[in-house]
């Protein structure tokens, strides 16, 4: 299609592309887009955020929660630096953002002037492919490239940084069409013969399901294999998404994200799958491996980079993570004797057995916290999802209580569980916008802590000015309890004289319910646990933004 300016082009590429939103906060070098945007039917709807990290949050859930690439646009140097922080949240969550942002004028780059700055090398860590265009005629090519780039597995964010001059310039415009790409071809035949026969084979095979699996569409291929074989599955360190239903019996909960506890679940297992997972990408250093010698590894991913980066491999699977699935649980199906067969049923059974127990187990433990004051956190999220709907979608930036909400959440629904790998704090929030506004007719709450909560706050205003009825739960504990229990865990001199420097959020204590009125947000605070789950079901049946805050222990 020929355009006689870059600002059309730029606005062609993203309708060509989906895009439906343009995530932004605005800027002087970006104002040749938001003068297009005055246009009866610019083609891309505005969502006005007040801080840039919002803007690129929101446009990561976006991003997660349709699988396919959003679009932002941030102000030259500082906004991009105000966004960086979200930019590795999504590299690391292999969210396909397309990030743009202004350059001044390339007729008086040389003077240095202000606001001006080296953003594509500011952007080159946190992602795929980063371009300044030199020309009117490179703003079209620069946009397809960067929305293909960020689609193509494995998916991540990319950027382009526009300088103001190239915007208006009238010259005609070649802008390339969209290009269907199919990536769904699965491993090798002979790679997944080799794995189903390590995996029928197996005497206590497990499973390590990864965010790709999700991305993938493959939870439900996933489920499959597992029953064939009679595997356990974890999901891997910080997953961000549901890769498994919480509630089928072979769900084994989360590995912990250091090598030690990696090690410790690994070495119970012979023979294990890793599906669309990073092995391993440990918290904290550790003089230990994350695979004990004696395991014997498969790793499938669409990412080939991925597979025996750390860790030598039995056997590796380069190819769509869901397609490689189903052909691995066909040639399963179809190699398995009446004796494999008769073990793969004896261990389900045994497993699903033991998994009702702990159940049992954990459900008298809680009775136990019941009753508490201040709130435990357990019990908190305990209340909060026993009132929610099935299908309700869950933003987590809960940082210390991020335990507790995966252990009460039962969801087994894809799409339905958020959580951004890159441990950028403020994520949560802004990213509920994001997934909000992807499935408008599924309830959204984001349970957040009050210390991440305190990052991006500017997120409630977006969610009143654009009618974003998400439900945010603050669990507030006053404190970076999650750092505090680091530095317990030390030994040294804070915990030696009861003294936390800089651990407490209390002096003053931040008061939610009125930073969000002032936000143009209804809000309540809740003390006691029996009227948690009562302040959810209202909130929700409101339609409307709304936030919660939730007292909770804030003891180690």
């Amino acid at each position: 299609m020929s355009v006689s300016t870059a600002r059309q082009a730029f606005f062609e590429v993203a309708r060509s592309e989906g895009a439906r939103y343009l995530f932004s906060n605005p800027g002087t070098t970006e104002l040749p887009i938001f003068d297009e945007l005055a246009e009866e039917d610019p083609g891309l709807e505005l969502i006005l955020c007040l801080h840039e990290a919002v803007a690129v949050g929101a446009a990561d859930g976006y991003a997660q929660a349709t699988g396919r690439p959003s679009l932002v646009n941030l102000h030259i140097l500082p906004g991009l630096a105000n966004g960086l922080c979200h930019m590795a949240n999504a590299a690391w969550s292999r969210s396909p953002v397309v990030v743009t942002a202004g350059q001044q004028d390339t007729r008086h780059l040389v003077q240095e002037p202000m606001l001006a700055g080296d953003l594509v090398s500011m952007a080159k860590p946190f992602t795929k492919f980063a371009y300044e265009c030199r020309r009117p005629d490179e703003v079209g090519i620069a946009m397809r490239r960067a929305f293909k780039v960020a689609a193509s597995p494995p998916q991540g964010p990319t950027f382009v940084s526009i300088p103001w001059d190239t915007m208006d310039e009238s010259v005609e415009i070649e802008v390339p069409p969209p290009s269907p790409i199919d990536y769904g071809a699965a491993a090798s035949s002979k790679a997944i013969a080799r794995a189903a026969d390590l995996l029928l084979n197996a005497q206590r095979p497990l499973i390590v399901a990864g965010d790709e699996v999700a991305r993938a569409g493959a939870v439900e291929d996933l489920v499959a294999l597992a029953e064939a074989v009679g595997a356990r599955v974890a999901g891997e360190p910080i997953h961000g998404r549901l890769v498994f239903p919480q509630d089928h019996p072979l769900w084994n909960g989360a590995l912990f994200p250091n090598n030690p506890g990696v090690r410790a679940v690994l070495e119970q297992y012979d023979v294990v799958l890793i599906a669309g997972a990073i092995a391993f990408a440990p918290l904290h250093p550790s003089p230990v491996g994350a695979v004990p010698p004696e395991v014997k590894l498969i790793h499938l991913d669409a990412d080939a980079y991925q597979i025996a980066r750390v860790y030598a491999v039995e056997e590796g699977l380069w190819g769509d993570v869901r397609a490689s699935v189903q052909s691995l649980t066909a040639t399963v199906t179809k190699l398995a004797t009446s004796e494999q067969k008769n073990a793969i049923t004896e261990r389900v059974t045994r497993w699903s057995k033991e998994r009702e127990s702990a159940l049992d187990a954990m459900a008298t433990g809680l009775d136990a916290l019941r009753g508490a004051t201040p709130m435990k956190p357990l019990i908190a999220c305990k209340e909060i999802f026993d009132n929610l709907d099935p299908g309700t979608a869950i933003v987590d930036d809960a940082v210390t209580n991020t335990v507790g909400v995966r252990t009460m959440m039962r969801s087994s629904e894809p799409g339905t569980y958020f959580f951004t790998r890159g441990g950028g704090l403020g994520w949560g929030m802004p990213a509920s916008i994001g997934v909000k506004l992807a499935d408008p007719d599924r309830p959204v709450v984001a349970i957040v802590g009050d210390g991440t909560a305190l990052y991006a706050p500017q997120a409630l205003w977006t969610m009143a000015h654009h009618d974003v009825p998400v439900v945010t739960i603050v669990l507030n504990n006053r404190s970076y309890l999650i750092l505090k229990a680091g530095l317990k865990a030390m030994a040294g001199k804070a915990a030696k004289f009861d003294r936390w420097p800089g651990m407490h959020i209390d002096n003053p204590p931040v008061d939610f319910p009125s930073l969000a009125k002032g936000f143009g947000i209804d809000a309540e605070r809740i003390e006691d646990a029996n009227d948690v789950g009562k302040a959810v079901a209202s909130a929700l049946a409101a339609k409307k933004p709304a936030l919660i805050e939730v007292m909770v222990d804030g003891s180690l």
